[in-house]
């Protein structure tokens, strides 16, 4: 073997980077290997424009990194690292073609007064369900932390069944296995409180009638509320930046612009890698990958594997995939329904839940949608450091689209490839914020479009655009991630480990797979 080092991480996303930092406090060496040019998985940053004009590539939100495990734990040494956070005071909102918006402020008055200004009954179900996740909040947040299934799990369930009783128990499960058409239509009563929540489960792929989707409505929407929608200053790229440093500083390497093509396996172990380039790595202790079970199969031979895990990785569901539109504007966005709205961190334009159900049900047929669901962060406005002065940087993120289109819903746009058809998408984007942000066209200086085939070629995991690592339904979630009998982060190979967001909890910057695969590694080292 040409090199050594106790433990080799396959990629050096957050994830992989915080496999990394528990690895190496338990006294171990650290190889991690990408193919990529910068580290950072789907949390990168660039200058892809314009000089001066910094955008978040893939993922922006870092709410759910700020209660990780990893930011608790090593949260002193990446800010001395560089690591700070923007939060606004007006965190998300829905527009809505007849002028009209709904704001979620973290204050809670002003948040309360928008849902009065559609029902009195809105303004009260929603103070009431704050303080229903505020109750439920100290026995659900801990799931999200724990290996499923396992035994601290089962004495979490026991702790929420003691406190908060049989009934309401049962109750907090019935919600989170709900629709988001069922759970809002519970809720709310105007059809604008429930456009305003149920974007959320969207960015998972979810539809307004996917059981389980209630979840990411319920949870984001309130943290959102209280939290602020929070975003790395300067980038994303320097939470990760500052990862990287606190790895390096404990003698750990990040190789990049390497690509694995095999995974050794000897006598049933993972002892190593091979590049690209012809290089072999040894690890010693063993290997932690983070890809997709798609990527995981075309790395292992498949005689090392049981022929059932093999079937599995090969069943595993992809969703829905993502087209991501970067601009440069000279000022920022006018909303015609509120002049504050150029202060919301996102902007959601579905506009109703009945569009977003619409664009599912064309997505899955394998249509162009006529109207996708567009998330516009105005990341600029809460972090000035990205854009030169007075000028802005715009973020929108398509949802959703087949990742092979077989038509086009308005039958507007030729079918080809990706690379014909990005640009008359991207109109059809851009129209759609025109019509809620009318001077976009007058503004705009410079764009680029990343195609779901663009998200790929940019990051194997991001398969065939899907954002979050697979469909995050119910039986593909939680234990059966990423299927039945293998959703803690261990393989058929000894010492050699899964994480990502094809692991449990699935999608979004949590890096909470990276913690529980570096646990799981731990113990069986």
């Amino acid at each position: 073997m040409e090199h050594d080092s106790d433990v080799i991480i396959i990629g050096a996303g957050h994830n992989s980077l915080t496999a990394a930092l528990y690895l190496q406090n338990a006294g171990l060496k650290v190889l991690l290997v990408d193919l990529a040019e910068v580290p950072g998985g789907a949390a990168k940053s660039g200058e892809i424009l314009e000089p001066g004009f910094k955008h978040d590539l893939f993922a922006t939100n870092i709410g759910l990194f700020l209660g990780s495990k990893v930011y608790t734990d090593f949260k002193d040494e990446l800010h001395k690292n560089g690591f700070d956070i923007v939060a606004g005071d007006l965190a998300f909102s829905s527009v809505f073609p007849n002028g009209q918006c709904i704001r979620i402020y973290t204050d809670a008055e002003k948040a309360r007064k928008e849902f009065e200004r559609y029902s009195d009954n809105d303004a009260s179900s929603w103070v009431e369900l704050v303080s229903y996740f505020q109750k439920v909040a100290p026995y659900l947040f801990p799931f999200l932390q724990m290996p499923m299934p396992s035994f601290a799990m089962a004495k979490q369930l026991w702790k929420m069944y003691r406190g908060l009783g049989n009934v309401e128990a049962l109750d907090l499960i019935r919600l989170l296995i709900m629709s988001p058409r069922a759970f809002l239509d519970e809720w709310f009563e105007s059809s604008e409180a429930k456009a305003l929540l149920s974007p959320w489960a969207f960015h998972l792929g979810l539809s307004p009638d996917c059981a389980g989707g209630a979840t990411f409505s319920f949870l984001e929407s309130v943290v959102d509320h209280v939290n602020g929608l929070a975003l790395s200053k300067n980038g994303v790229d320097n939470l990760i930046n500052a990862m990287v440093k606190a790895v390096t500083d404990r003698g750990g390497q990040v190789l990049l612009k390497q690509q694995v093509t095999k995974i050794e396996v000897r006598n049933g172990q993972a002892v190593g890698v091979k590049t690209g380039d012809g290089s072999t790595y040894h690890a010693k202790r063993g290997i932690v990958a983070c890809v997709t079970p798609k990527q995981f199969i075309t790395l292992v031979d498949e005689k090392e594997l049981p022929q059932s895990f093999v079937v599995k990785s090969k069943k595993y569901r992809f969703g829905p995939g993502t087209l991501m539109v970067h601009l440069t504007l000279d000022r920022p966005l006018e909303w015609d329904s509120a002049q504050d709205l150029t202060d919301s961190t996102y902007v959601h334009i579905a506009p109703y839940m009945q569009d977003i159900a619409a664009t599912y049900n064309q997505i899955v047929q394998g249509y162009l949608p006529s109207s996708p669901m567009l998330v516009v962060a105005q990341q600029s406005r809460l972090d000035p450091s990205r854009a030169p002065n007075g000028k802005h940087v715009l973020w929108v993120q398509a949802r959703a689209f087949p990742s092979r289109p077989t038509g086009d819903a308005l039958g507007q746009i030729k079918v080809g490839n990706w690379d014909e058809m990005k640009e008359p998408v991207c109109e059809r984007i851009i129209s759609k914020l025109a019509q809620f942000a009318p001077n976009i066209r007058e503004i705009l200086r410079k764009k680029v479009v990343y195609s779901p085939e663009d998200l790929e070629n940019e990051n194997p995991n991001i398969v065939g655009g899907d954002m979050v690592g697979g469909v995050q339904n119910l039986n593909q979630n939680f234990m059966f991630r990423p299927f039945a009998g293998w959703s803690k982060y261990r393989t058929p190979v000894k010492r050699l480990y899964l994480t990502g967001h094809s692991t449990w909890p699935g999608g979004g910057l949590n890096a909470t797979s990276g913690h529980l695969a570096a646990m799981q590694f731990l113990k069986g080292k």
